[in-house]
């Protein structure tokens, strides 16, 4: 029994180094084949890769137009409305300026160009009637 024990064990031990070489030839022939078909299909894959790469590009720079106008248009409408903004705030300035020199009593400058034309009127006059004044006495 120990003769057929021993026997039984060495024929199994080749059945396992065989379908060990068996299983590590396969495994050789699987992974040429896997190198052979990269290297056919190598250049159309790159080639699909390269497609699909261009179509994302194409997508993703019509995104980026699209935000680029959007982000213009929004820009534009935030100027105006500081402009519109920054006049309302002017005005009520103006208005506040204007109310407090009124009622301290300076005068605006609207009033100062009436009296300066007044002032004008008044200086004409009096030179007229100065010249007036000095033919008369040189008559007499």
């Amino acid at each position: 029994m120990t003769n057929e024990k021993k026997g039984t064990d060495k024929s199994q031990k080749l059945t396992s180094v065989t379908d060990l070489r068996k299983y590590t030839q396969q495994i050789w022939l699987a992974g040429l084949g896997a190198f052979s078909r990269a290297e056919e299909e190598g250049g159309k894959l790159f080639d699909n890769l390269v497609k699909v790469g261009e179509e994302l590009e194409s997508r993703t720079r019509d995104i980026a137009d699209t935000t680029v106008e959007t982000v213009a248009e929004a820009r534009d409408k935030v100027l105006e409305k500081a402009s519109d903004t920054r006049g309302k705030v002017e005005k009520a300035f103006d208005d506040k300026l204007s109310a407090a020199l009124n009622r301290l009593g300076i005068p605006t400058q609207r009033e100062l160009d009436t009296v300066n034309e007044r002032l004008d009127t008044l200086t004409s006059v009096l030179v007229e009637l100065t010249e007036e004044m000095r033919r008369n006495r040189k008559d007499s």
